[in-house]
């Protein structure tokens, strides 16, 4: 984050600037309002086959798998190891089908002793029907081909699980601990390189931070440059849209969520001009301009990734903390370590990890394509492009910052538990923004981040 020269770009006037509309903070609110209650921006189905589980119940079971591979792995190099961290999932089995999941992974780990199922006795509560039947069947037994199917249907993954015919082994499970070994060595290798990354991106963060208090030229931002009213207008025009399309899409029909995504950046994007305002005037505020040139601005903002971790590392730190505050408030210790009636409190889970678990590879590939693609093209240009750019008209950066991410954070899915970690990811975005004026390394480090999340995903699931 070295000290750049002046753009290319001109800089604007520095004069009158018209006032945001008057409808743009209520369009904000209520949109706010009714994302807090729920309204779910990935819910669509991919997968028929898997219609019995909804996107809420896949995604858990997805992050089960994730965490069942880790377990599957320990198993194979140390067996006990493995059957004690069972009994940490069983706070996630918040249904049937994660209870079932849970169970299974169990009966997986330690299918060399027959004995009583611990886990099955803590949830058994939930395992009622021909679904409970069938798993109770399934740990005590052991299923055929067609009961296997039947498990399928509703668990995915999990149902290879399930002991063969007289508890032998599943068909699949030389294969399955072989990917579960391969999974967790991906997984120790991104967490290394992570924490490498995060501790030489919280150097060049302190380095630019002391260069930028001693008064040198090191962010390219312009906080003068007009218009910066329109831009809060543009934001409004964005976020309602896009949530009257959902709300549409429950009430009346599913294809007025694909309209409403469409509408709500066309319309913001030649808002300005119907307010009198140039294209080219708007670009170069809203940030979509080249900066220094493609090359650099790529380059700085897989550099500024780095520092994006480092203030990431922050932001989880403190999620953590609310999810342990939240636990203790909730049910107590016991909550907290899942071994009470009530389930710990935890960030939900994104959709779009359903979509991976139960996608074929054209539907991984669609989520790979969203997150690394789209979302940093469409949530910079609107957050990071004309919500910063509003605020920083008004405020300093640490609060422009500050305010931009809330918002953001607060319209993901993860609820208010994952609220720092994100907004602490959106900081890191802002401070990129401001270091280099245009939308291109933010972009690109919004891209990295998802990219690396969903290929993860991609390996684990």
């Amino acid at each position: 984050m070295a000290m750049e020269e002046e753009s290319s770009e001109p800089v604007a006037e520095i004069g009158a600037d018209r006032g945001a509309a008057w409808w743009c903070w209520p369009v904000i609110a209520v949109s706010l309002v009714v994302v807090a209650w729920g309204v779910d921006f990935l819910r669509f189905d991919l997968d028929p086959e898997l219609v019995p589980t909804p996107i809420s119940g896949r995604s858990d079971l997805g992050i089960l798998k994730l965490q069942a591979q880790v377990v599957i792995a320990v198993g194979t190099l140390d067996q006990p190891g493995a059957a004690d961290s069972v009994k940490d999932l069983v706070a996630l089995a918040r249904d049937d089908r994660a209870a079932a999941a849970v169970v299974l992974l169990e009966r997986f780990v330690s299918i060399e002793d027959p004995g009583p199922n611990a886990t099955l006795e803590k949830v058994s509560g939930k395992l009622t029907g021909e679904f409970g039947l069938l798993v109770r069947k399934a740990v005590a037994q052991g299923v055929d081909p067609e009961e296997r199917e039947a498990l399928r249907s509703r668990l995915g993954w999990f149902a290879e699980l399930a002991p063969g015919p007289g508890l032998s082994e599943p068909p699949r499970a030389e294969e399955i601990r072989r990917s579960a070994l391969a999974f967790l060595a991906v997984a120790v290798l991104v967490a290394g390189l992570g924490v490498c990354g995060l501790i030489v991106g919280a150097v060049l963060l302190l380095v630019h931070v002391r260069k930028w208090s001693r008064g040198e030229r090191v962010n390219r931002f312009d906080p003068r440059r007009k218009p910066i009213g329109v831009m809060l207008e543009c934001f409004a025009l964005y976020l309602g849209i896009m949530v009257a399309g959902d709300v549409g899409a429950m009430l009346v029909h599913p294809s007025l969520q694909i309209v409403g995504y469409g509408l709500s950046v066309v319309i913001p994007l030649l808002w300005p001009m119907a307010r009198g305002i140039g294209w080219r005037d708007f670009r170069i505020a809203l940030g979509w301009h080249k900066g220094r040139g493609w090359l650099r601005e790529i380059g700085a903002g897989m550099v500024g990734y780095l520092a994006v971790l480092s203030i990431a590392s922050i932001g989880i730190f403190l999620t953590l903390l609310l999810t342990l505050a939240l636990g203790l408030l909730g049910g107590g210790e016991d909550a907290v370590n899942g071994t009470g009636p009530q389930a710990p409190v935890t960030p939900e889970t994104h959709p779009i990890v359903g979509w991976i678990y139960g996608g074929d590879f054209v539907a991984r590939l669609l989520c790979l394509i969203l997150a690394s693609g789209f979302a940093p093209l469409f949530e910079e240009t609107f957050f990071r492009g004309a919500l910063h750019r509003y605020f920083r008209g008004r405020f300093r950066f640490f609060l422009s910052a500050f305010l931009t991410s809330v918002i953001f954070a607060a319209l993901h899915p993860q609820g208010l538990v994952g609220i720092p970690a994100l907004a602490a990811i959106g900081i890191g975005f802002s401070l990129i923004r401001e270091w280099r004026d245009s939308l291109v390394a933010p972009m690109v480090a919004h891209a990295l981040n998802n990219g690396v999340l969903i290929a993860v995903l991609w390996v684990g699931l």
